[in-house]
């Protein structure tokens, strides 16, 4: 009966329960943490999702380009086997050659040489001045090999 007998204007203290016009910022930040914290799973669950249909798209095209290339290297041995160019060049009239002729050829080529060097012959090297007399002595003694 005390709590009758008290007005509500004299020594007002706070109410135990908040009044819907005073939102509790403690308890409105913990439930988003919570709300954040149970969306966790599922977000990376639909990442994981993505990222697998992803990986198996990708797969499905790298075996595609391998079903490809594969087809490819079996048209270019098709292409390139002997009986099929046989074949080809009697189409369009061609004949086996005769016996080939080798021609051999002592000199060198234009100065700016379109072969290895090694194919070319050696050229001999013309000097203007004679071997000096010590130099072509040397050069008969045999020297070890």
């Amino acid at each position: 009966m005390a709590a009758i007998n008290h007005p509500l204007g004299h020594g007002r203290r706070a109410l135990p329960i908040p009044l819907p016009g005073s939102p509790n910022w403690w308890v409105l930040g913990a439930m988003a943490v919570v709300g954040f914290s149970a969306m966790l799973p599922v977000l990376q669950s639909s990442w994981t999702t993505t990222r697998g249909f992803e990986t198996q798209d990708l797969e499905a095209r790298e075996a595609q380009l391998n079903g490809d290339i594969r087809q490819l290297e079996a048209d270019v041995a098709n292409l390139t086997s002997l009986s099929r160019i046989e074949r080809r060049a009697q189409a369009i009239g061609l004949a086996p050659g005769g016996t080939p002729l080798y021609v051999e050829v002592d000199e060198a080529g234009p100065a700016p040489a379109k072969i290895p060097s090694e194919l070319l012959p050696e050229l001999l090297r013309e000097s203007d001045e004679p071997d000096s007399l010590w130099r072509s002595l040397i050069s008969r003694v045999p020297l070890l090999d």
